[in-house]
C-alpha cells in the first residue's frame, strides 16, 4: 500500500516546525509494511500549493492520501489568519489528481474534526494519534477489507459525519524516532528562519494538567504518557547525525513535570553527550537548584516558563496550579544554573483589569527575564474549561469555533487599554535589556480592542463585538 503523508502546515512564527509528527506516521507506516511518502508544503507559496500536490500524486500514485492539518490559525488576536483555506486547496488538488481514499487528521483536526470535515467537504478523518489509525486504514485497504474498524475514525454518511473515540498509541513507551523523512534544508538555515533554528521533539504526550484555554489535554489525552528516555535521545542522535541537527526544542506542553521522567531524560543525554543544545516549555513547579543545574548539564539553552500571568488572582482564573512564589523560585534557580529565561504572558483573561496587568509586570520587574513575550487576547478553543464556562452561560448561543473568537474580559474597554498599554511602555522604558515581544501593535490596541469581530467575553453574546 502507498501511501501520501501531506504536511499543510506553513505557520512560521513564533517558528518554523519541522512536521515530525508526520514523519512519526511515516515511520509507524513503513515499520507495517507500507510505503509511505511526505509532501512538505512549508516553504511554497500560495500559487504552488495546488500544483505541489498535482506534481507528487502523478508522481507517486498513492492508494491512500493523509492530509495532516496542525493549526486552524496563527491564534493571534489583532493579526489574526487562518489556515483552513491552504487545506481546502490541497484536499480540492488531492480529488481532481487521484481517487484514492484521503484522510484529515492532525492535532487542530482533532480540535474540531466534524466542523472541519463538514466546512471542507471532506469524507474521511481521524482524531487522536494517526499511527495506530492510519496503520490500520492502510492494513485495510491492502487486505480488500473495510476501514470501518480504524480506531479514531470519521466517515461522512449522507448529510451526517459518524464519529469514535480518539486513536492512541497503547504503549507511547514503543514510539520509536522518525527514521526515514529527512526534513527540507531550510528548516535549519538562519538564512531562511532566523539565528536560532530548530528541531522539535516531545518526550511525552498528553497533559495533567487543566488550564482554563488549553486544548492540549483533549487533543493527546489528560494525563501524561511518557517516553522512553533512551528513545528520546535515540531520535536527537538520529535527527543530529541525518541532517546536522544541533538545537533541538522540546515541544511538550510541559517538559519538567513529572519531575522523575525529566530527570531520567536528561541523565540519558548526559550520558550520551550528544554534543547539541535544547530549550523546553516548563512550567515554575517543583524547582530546585539541582534539577536547573542537571538541565544545564544535558544541554539546556533556555527555559521557556508559560506563565501566562503574574499575579496570584490571575493564575487561578486561568487554573494554574502554581504562585506567584513558585515562579520567583524557579527563575532564580534557572538563573543560578546559567540558562536563558523566557516569561510568556498571555493577557485579556477573566477578571483582568490595568491592575492584575500592573501586578504582573511588577512580578516580571522582579523576576527580570533574558525575554518576555506579552500577548493578548485568548483563543477560545472547543472542549476546553474556558469553552464549556462560556457556553454554560444563560442565553449563550452556540459558539461557532471555526469563527476564531478571542476572550478579552469586559472590564478591558478604551480607558483600561490606554493605561495597560503605559505599564507596558513603562515596563520596556525601565528594562532596556529585557527582549520584550508583543503579538500586537502597541499603536493599534484600543482601537483594535473596541472594534475587533473576533472579541468575546463573559457579557457579550458569542460572537459578538464587547463593547
Amino acid at each position: 500500500m502507498k501511501v501520501l503523508l501531506i504536511a499543510t502546515n506553513r505557520e512560521r512564527r513564533p517558528s518554523f516546525a519541522v512536521p515530525a509528527g508526520v514523519a512519526y506516521l511515516q515511520t509507524a507506516l513503513i515499520d507495517a509494511g507500507h510505503e509511505a511518502r511526505i509532501l512538505d508544503l512549508c516553504f511554497d507559496p500560495d500559487d504552488r500549493l495546488e500544483g505541489r500536490v498535482t506534481e507528487a500524486i502523478g508522481e507517486y500514485g498513492p492508494d491512500l492520501i493523509g492530509v495532516s492539518v496542525r493549526n486552524i490559525d496563527n491564534e493571534t488576536y489583532l493579526q489574526y489568519r487562518g489556515n483552513l483555506g491552504d487545506v481546502k486547496i490541497v484536499l480540492g488538488a488531492c480529488r481532481a489528481a487521484s481517487a484514492a481514499p484521503v484522510v484529515l487528521g492532525g492535532s487542530a483536526f482533532s480540535l474540531m474534526p466534524v466542523e472541519i470535515m463538514n466546512v471542507l467537504g471532506a469524507d474521511l478523518g481521524v482524531i487522536g494519534e494517526g499511527e495506530p489509525a492510519m496503520v490500520a486504514i492502510a492494513d485495510a485497504l491492502a487486505e480488500g477489507r473495510p476501514i470501518t474498524d480504524a480506531p479514531g475514525l470519521l466517515r461522512r454518511e449522507g448529510t451526517r459525519v459518524s464519529v469514535s473515540e480518539p486513536a492512541r498509541v497503547s504503549d507511547p513507551g514503543s514510539i520509536v524516532a522518525p527514521r526515514y523523512f529527512v526534513p527540507d534544508s531550510r528548516y535549519f538555515s538562519t538564512q531562511v528562519v532566523g539565528p536560532q533554528p530548530t528541531y522539535g521533539i516531545q518526550t511525552k504526550r498528553g497533559c495533567a494538567f487543566r488550564c482554563s484555554y488549553c486544548p492540549v489535554p483533549s487533543i493527546e489525552g489528560k494525563r501524561f504518557r511518557l517516553r522512553s528516555p533512551a528513545h528520546i535521545v535515540d531520535e536527537m542522535r538520529h535527527v543530529r547525525d541525518l541532517a546536522g541537527v544541533r538545537r533541538f526544542f522540546i515541544t511538550d506542553s510541559i517538559f519538567n513535570l513529572p519531575r522523575r521522567h525529566a530527570i531520567a531524560v536528561c541523565e540519558e543525554m548526559v550520558a550520551a553527550d550528544l554534543g547539541v543544545t535544547w530549550m523546553a516549555y516548563t512550567n515554575p513547579l517543583q524547582y530546585d537548584d539541582d534539577l536547573a543545574l542537571l538541565f544545564k548539564r544535558a544541554g539546556c539553552e533556555t527555559l521557556n516558563f508559560g506563565l501566562d500571568a503574574g499575579c496570584d488572582e490571575m493564575l487561578t482564573s486561568l487554573q494554574k496550579d502554581f504562585t506567584v512564589a513558585d515562579i520567583e523560585n524557579a527563575t532564580a534557580c534557572a538563573r543560578r544554573a546559567g540558562v536563558r529565561i523566557i516569561h510568556s504572558l498571555l493577557l485579556g483573561g477573566p477578571g483582568e483589569t490595568a491592575d492584575t496587568v500592573a501586578r504582573t509586570l511588577d512580578t516580571m520587574d522582579r523576576c527580570a527575564p533574558d525575554i518576555l513575550t506579552i500577548a493578548f487576547g485568548i483563543r477560545v478553543y472547543p472542549k476546553t474549561p474556558l469553552w464549556q464556562d462560556i457556553g454554560s452561560r444563560p442565553g449563550r448561543p452556540d459558539l461557532d469555533m471555526l469563527q476564531a473568537v478571542f476572550y478579552v474580559d469586559e472590564a478591558l474597554g478604551p480607558a483600561e487599554c490606554r493605561t495597560i498599554l503605559r505599564s507596558i511602555e513603562e515596563f520596556v522604558e525601565t528594562h532596556p535589556k529585557i527582549m520584550v515581544r508583543m503579538n500586537f501593535d502597541p499603536k493599534n490596541l484600543e482601537a483594535e480592542v473596541s472594534t475587533s469581530s473576533l472579541r468575546i467575553s463573559a457579557q457579550a453574546g458569542a460572537g459578538r463585538k464587547a463593547r
